[in-house]
């Protein structure tokens, strides 16, 4: 019993430390021609924030791990996951 405790917990903190965050995904976009880091990380933050207050915390991660994933293609790459994130947090900075 003690076994299986351990291995949730351990899957669960795994989870929770992988999480992409603006930082990371503005580092990463900052090699894309069409990226200024400074504004990333501005309008990212504000993005954050507002997805926070309203409640939007899980269209908030689909869309930056969409973004973090699909890197310079975020844009096309990424539209129903921004479309369900600005559904619910307003429009993006």
């Amino acid at each position: 019993m003690k076994r299986v405790l351990f291995v949730a917990l351990g899957l669960v903190m795994l989870s929770l430390g992988c999480q992409n965050t603006v930082e990371d995904v503005c580092e990463d976009l900052g090699q894309c021609p069409d990226v200024v880091p400074d504004r990333c990380l501005s309008d990212g933050r504000a993005l954050q924030s507002a997805a926070e207050s309203r409640g939007c915390d899980d269209p908030f991660e689909d869309y930056i791990d969409c973004v973090a994933g699909a890197t310079c293609s975020w844009g096309q790459s990424c539209a129903s996951q921004r479309s369900a994130l600005e559904a619910c947090a307003g429009s993006f900075p």
